[in-house]
């Protein structure tokens, strides 16, 4: 897919593995918990449309600190 949807999930996903590496790094576990259910959210919308965001993105949620 591409186009405007396809762009703002690729997006949604690039903001979403960011604030995840940030709590990661601020060791924030309110706000990974956040950022987690974020990811899965895109990861779930990507895959369900057919929307590539990258074998290492659609892997970045695994491992949390939690």
């Amino acid at each position: 897919m591409s186009g405007p949807f396809a762009a703002a999930i690729r997006e949604r996903a690039r903001s979403a593995r960011e604030a995840l590496e940030r709590a990661r790094r601020d060791h924030d576990v309110d706000e990974l918990l956040v950022a987690e259910g974020e990811w899965d959210d895109v990861v779930r919308l990507a895959r369900a449309h057919g929307v590539q965001i990258g074998t290492e993105d659609a892997d970045s949620g695994e491992g949390t600190a939690l």
